[in-house]
This record gives structure tokens, C-alpha cells and sequence, in this order.
């Protein structure tokens, strides 16, 4: 990939991101990630993943992985608990256990 395409390639991205960081006002080290912010993180991470060669890499709430086509991003939208707060420890999660 020519360096024209990839920095409209991340540009790209980062526009198609950036209202979800707005809209949540997420921030980074206290400040509110703009798009010129996002597109040098998703930059940093694609560059860090074609030098290491590396398949998977996570940074500031990003998640790139690679694949057969290429490398995807993904943004972490957040987390959800381990354990189900229905049926309490040791409970069935609102299941009926088998007997």
C-alpha cells in the first residue's frame, strides 16, 4: 500500500469514528479524542503492527487485528461483567438447573 493510500485509508477510519468518541465524550489522558487524535492512534497502531508483524495489537480503547484482507480495526466500546448479576453466587444465571 502506497503511503498516499494508507494515510487516506486511515483518514477514512478515523471519520467514520469519530462521532462514536464525541457522542460518548470519551476522552484520552483527559482530553476529548478529536479525529486528527484518532487518526494518529489508528496510524501509530497499523505502523506498530506492520514493523513488530505482529497479528493483534490494542491501544487507547482500539483494537487491530490481522486478517486474510488486511488489518482491522475495531473500537472497544466497553466491557460487560464476568459473572451475571441474575441468580446471584453460585446460582444459575435465571437458568434452571439440570437434575
Amino acid at each position: 500500500m502506497s503511503s498516499a493510500a494508507h494515510r487516506d485509508a486511515v483518514s477514512t477510519l478515523a471519520e467514520k469514528a469519530t462521532p462514536y468518541f464525541t457522542e460518548n465524550q470519551v476522552k484520552w489522558r483527559n482530553k476529548s479524542v478529536s479525529q486528527a487524535r484518532l487518526a494518529l492512534a489508528i496510524d501509530q497502531i497499523v505502523v506498530h503492527m506492520r514493523e513488530k508483524g505482529v497479528d493483534m495489537a490494542t491501544m487507547n480503547g482500539l483494537t487491530a487485528y490481522r486478517d486474510e484482507d488486511g488489518i482491522h480495526v475495531t473500537i472497544e466500546l466497553g466491557t460487560l461483567p464476568l459473572l451475571a448479576e441474575s441468580g446471584g453466587p453460585g446460582g444459575t444465571g435465571g437458568h434452571r438447573a439440570a437434575r
